[in-house]
């Protein structure tokens, strides 16, 4: 690489910088994930070789012959919408469950009490009084069961990745046309650049969101961040089916 390509380079990590950091579905996902420390490394690999793989077939001159048939994007389209929208579902599906565990613990908690006799009974009590016995704090119940399954996280993660058809715009078509104003000699270091943006940003999402868990050890802010996964995901299907 010489000094006439580095701007050029730099050109492609701005240009991609510019698209990718957004409150999209995959960046969305990568998020929940990351809090709830569930299977990051294989999430991130995924998200960073499917954005080199469509930076690379962009910008071999694939962008042309994906615009040329409308009828495809179109079914993306559709099919990346129903995506969205039952993932937001899912997501306020969580929200509902949450805050009626949330409810039903604030109306009694279940307190084991040792007789004389040496038997075992259970007392119940309002929330208002608390027991005097030793809890022990335990994850959140998405960090358990929902995430705990490698290959249910890995087909969300394609599904994010591939069934929507912004991602194909946006790499394929998008940084693919702009990589062919460059010509043959450069358009590569363009899209080295747009390469490089993917994999730091996939790389920081992914440490990051790693480092909030500590926030979320509460209902209450899953809550709040499955509510924000639920509406941008229903808003992000909607803009897709209008435009």
């Amino acid at each position: 690489m010489n000094l006439l390509s580095l701007p050029i380079l730099m050109s492609g990590f701005t240009t991609q910088a510019g698209i990718i950091v957004a409150v999209g579905a995959q960046n969305a996902f990568i998020i929940r994930q990351g809090i709830a420390r569930s299977h990051m490394l294989p999430i991130i690999v995924i998200c960073i070789a499917a954005d080199l793989t469509l930076i690379s077939v962009g910008t071999q001159g694939m962008g042309r012959i994906v615009t040329s048939h409308a009828a495809v994007l179109t079914a993306l389209t559709w099919l990346g919408a129903a995506v969205l929208a039952a993932y937001g579902a899912m997501a306020f599906h969580r929200v509902l469950r949450r805050l009626h565990d949330m409810r039903h613990a604030r109306v009694a908690r279940r307190v084991v009490v040792a007789q004389s006799d040496g038997t075992v009974a259970i007392a119940q009590t309002s929330a208002d009084v608390r027991p005097k016995v030793r809890v022990t704090t335990v994850m959140p119940e998405d960090q358990t069961d929902e995430t705990s399954s490698l290959k249910s996280a890995i087909m969300q993660c394609l599904g994010f990745t591939f069934l929507n058809p912004g991602v194909y715009l946006d790499t394929v078509v998008l940084l693919g046309g702009i990589a062919a104003t460059y010509g043959a000699d450069f358009k590569w270091d363009f899209a080295s650049g747009a390469m490089l943006c993917s994999v730091t940003w996939f790389t920081l999402l992914g440490l990051m969101s790693t480092k909030m868990s500590r926030l979320f050890r509460s209902d209450t802010a899953w809550v709040i961040l499955d509510s924000v996964i639920g509406v941008t995901m229903v808003v992000l299907a909607c803009h897709m089916v209008i435009h």
